[in-house]
């Protein structure tokens, strides 16, 4: 072989960005194969980052030192918080991205990284030699060792493209597929099924008809996505826009259902269930007949600035009918096409395959990360991405793997969930995944992760100098807020609009008991002057939600104490569930499948019962005892 490398990732999209990022950050010599280099961190559906959950995953990307919220305040041109009138556990900003901008810039920190190597060309074969992997082959003949390897192939795993009757072998559109590596991947023993995923068809700017929509602004009160932003990119800030299919949408439509590759019998593969195509929206719920259509810009500048994005809109129906319902869409009635969408469908590895740090059960230096595992989502591919990339380190360096927990990040939900439950369609984060949502706050994800980030070696100074220096403001408006008092008639001065509800007694209270009152807000404290000097809103948003609610979060903090102990107890990786007599024939062949790496995922895995637990876990004990004469 020509070459020999630590660790070569197989992917250069969100997954593969972030595993190469952090694998460079520990030493390792990385290549990152990608098809083509100019599509490194491209979006190949919506330009956008974050939402409800996705958005915690990528600010927990960022607080563990990952780049993708970097990225994002560097080149967003539409940001907006979202569920503003809801709990803190709930609330998450979102950004439209100039898509080129995003890709290039992503490129360009690659690039500038001495012991990262971008290898074009596509992967057709990992090597193997003495139940390892060695090396990989491309597909002009070049091998290159190495001493693992990260699989991070988003849709391009035997892609095919499908749009009515056309079909084209594709990892996305403009890039051919990784057909050839899904033949190796069998021949080595590990299993594929299909999924399906897809993306909306997009229109030029200027043939738009604006007035007939509700405008939504970009929002200039909201935080970055990184801890690091000390302020927002100078791009455009371009609205997005709302409008809604008609009855005409649902006839026509419903109408061309024959010719959708989804219902042809071609497309196997499960879709996402929470982003499902216009069609299968129209045939699971025919008599709704007015969906939303938001049409977000695809960037500031540059080649993609004329073109629309028709969020809602995802399809596998012909190029004809695509035109026909776009047309029927108020505001979209003169609408020019500038690129139709389309269905995908790829394979993928059951993520029971994976232990939960990502390395493969069959292969102890095969990592696999992404949409290769079922997941769907630029943020959730990201946040794998870089735990994969973390534990390959890990593993070349001769450490334990990190495993985060389900009250430590959204990150630990999915990867428990991915390892514990597999998927049966594509995974996307939702925060009523997580049982600790109030504990896995947008806000705190620094104070969860960031120190854990710098014990690992993932955080570098200047990230952490700002993360205590952001500690120390935090410690010093909490007891400000603990310590001073104020009148009834003063904290009232603070609040806009209606008045809050507020007893009799006392009339004077501290800061933080006002806080406690529904209505009052530190926002509202610190603008009126009631609380002097400049605070950062990540600061401002933090102190305010761990006065406001402390009483859930000591509940919860309490709750997840006492549910610990089976966290704790680990099951050693040699113990043979089939010998336990005592438990049921099922139970033994899903603990055998997922190999659960302590009690607690034992019990989440579905089917195994309270009673299965029990017995393992007296089993557990006794092997312990005796292990410790």
């Amino acid at each position: 072989m020509d070459d020999r490398y630590d660790i070569i990732v197989v992917g250069g999209g969100h997954t593969g960005i972030e595993a190469a990022y952090a694998a460079s950050k520990f030493g390792m010599n990385v290549m990152l194969a990608a098809i083509r280099r100019d599509r490194i961190g491209w979006m190949p559906c919506n330009p956008s980052i974050g939402g409800p959950a996705k958005g915690h995953l990528t600010r927990e990307i960022d607080a563990l030192g990952g780049l993708q919220g970097i990225v994002t305040d560097k080149t967003s041109i539409h940001v907006r918080w979202l569920n503003t009138k809801k709990g803190p556990a709930v609330r998450a900003l979102r950004a439209q991205c100039d898509k080129p901008l995003y890709a290039r810039t992503h490129q360009e920190i690659l690039s500038s990284i001495d012991n990262i190597t971008i290898r074009e060309g596509t992967v057709t074969d990992l090597i193997s030699d003495g139940g390892k992997i060695t090396g990989v082959r491309f597909s002009d003949g070049e091998n290159f060792s190495t001493r693992a390897v990260i699989l991070a192939t988003g849709t391009f795993l035997g892609g095919v493209i499908y749009r009515g009757d056309e079909r084209i072998a594709a990892g996305r559109e403009g890039e051919g597929p990784a057909a050839e590596l899904s033949v190796s991947l069998r021949q080595l023993g590990i299993p594929l099924a299909r999924l399906k995923t897809g993306t909306v068809p997009r229109v030029f700017r200027d043939s738009v008809d604006y007035k007939s929509m509700e405008v939504q602004q970009h929002d200039e009160s909201c935080p970055g996505f990184s801890y690091m932003t000390v302020s927002v990119n100078e791009l455009a800030h371009l609205p997005c826009y709302i409008t809604h299919t008609t009855p005409e949408t649902r006839t026509i439509i419903q109408s061309s259902l024959d010719r959708a590759a989804l219902f042809s019998g071609d497309i196997t593969g499960e879709g996402p269930r929470y982003c499902p195509s216009i069609e299968d929206k129209y045939r699971k719920f025919p008599d709704k007949i007015s969906h939303p259509v938001f049409l977000e810009p695809e960037a500031a500048i540059g080649e993609l600035k004329e073109e629309i994005y028709l969020q809602g809109l995802s399809t596998s129906l012909p190029a004809d009918v695509q035109n026909d319902y776009i047309h029927s869409v108020p505001g979209l009635e003169n609408a020019r096409v500038a690129r139709y969408g389309y269905a995908i469908e790829y394979d993928y590895v059951d993520p029971l395959e994976v232990h939960s740090w990502g390395v493969s059960k069959k292969y102890p230096n095969l990592y696999l990360a992404g949409q290769i595992l079922g997941t769907t989502g630029y943020e959730e591919a990201a946040a794998l991405g870089l735990m994969a990339g973390l534990n390959a380190s890990r593993y070349l360096l001769d450490q334990d793997p990190v495993v985060l927990r389900r009250d430590q990040a959204y990150i630990g939900v999915m990867t428990d969930d991915l390892a514990t439950r597999g998927v049966s369609d594509p995974y996307r984060m939702l925060t009523g995944r997580a049982e600790w949502r109030l504990l896995l706050r947008f806000d705190d994800a620094d104070r969860r992760l960031t120190p854990l980030g710098r014990e690992l070696g993932l955080v570098d100074n200047e990230r952490w100098e700002k993360y205590r220096k952001r500690e120390d403001e935090i410690g010093s408006l909490t007891e400000l807020l603990k310590e001073s008092k104020v009148s009834v008639d003063t904290v009232i001065n603070t609040v806009e609009g209606e008045a809050p509800q507020i007893g009799k007694e006392p009339s004077v209270r501290t800061l933080s008991e006002w806080l406690k009152v529904p209505g009052i807000t530190l926002e509202g404290m610190v603008s009126s002057g009631l609380v002097n000097g400049s605070c950062d809103l990540n600061t401002i948003m933090t102190v305010e939600s761990e006065i406001k609610y402390s009483g859930y979060l000591q509940r919860q903090q309490g709750e997840v104490k006492r549910l610990s102990r089976a966290e704790h107890v680990r099951i050693p990786e040699n113990f043979n569930f089939t010998e336990i007599q005592s438990i049921s024939r099922e139970s033994r062949e899903k603990l055998d499948r997922v190999r659960p790496r302590t009690l607690g995922q034992a019990g989440r895995i579905s089917g195994v019962k309270p009673s299965d637990i029990a017995v393992l876990d007296i089993l557990l004990a006794g092997r312990n005892k005796n292990d410790g004469k």
